[in-house]
């Protein structure tokens, strides 16, 4: 009988995993949805396994593997905003205001990215500008419209009094 002996570029590769996965994760759940959002996860870490030397020189590769995953979902049939974003909603934020929900799926894929991402997750708008490989002012432009239109359609006032 062989003796299983394990590659010494796996160790590496399963603490990189163990590093960037739930990052990557929380991003393309946070645009596709949780079915396709983690079905873009593994096609983007399958990815990174076959390309291992490759990545090693990328500096931010929780990006990379953000824009691996989003070719990757271009295979998917087009589908409207992700139905089941509320259901990861609903079970990690249980006290949300109910037309929450709605109104987050009628933002733009950007936007509704760039909300959870920021006030659902609490990553840093620097993060997520990083993430999204644009300038940290276009995700904070993105957050503030984003933040204008739930106001306005969920019918409520910022924390001044102004709608």
């Amino acid at each position: 009988m062989g003796v299983f002996r394990r590659r010494p570029e796996l160790d590496g590769f399963d603490a990189f995993v163990r590093r960037v996965q739930p990052a990557l994760l929380q991003a393309l759940i946070a645009t596709y949805g949780p079915v396709d959002g983690r079905e873009a996860a593994v096609d983007a870490l399958s990815w990174a396994w076959e390309h291992w030397d490759r990545l090693a020189t990328v500096d931010h590769p929780v990006s990379y593997l953000y824009r691996v995953g989003q070719s990757a979902t271009r295979r998917f049939l087009p589908r409207p905003v992700p139905t089941r974003l509320v259901d990861v909603l609903e079970t990690r934020f249980p006290d949300v205001e109910p037309t929450l929900l709605p109104a987050l799926a009628r933002l733009s894929a950007q936007q509704r990215t760039v909300v959870v991402l920021v006030h659902g997750y609490g990553w840093r708008q620097a993060e997520v500008a990083r993430l999204l490989g644009v300038n940290a002012s276009t995700v904070r432009d993105h957050l503030n419209r984003a933040l204008d239109h739930l106001r306005d359609e969920m019918e409520v006032s910022d924390v001044n009094g102004r709608p």
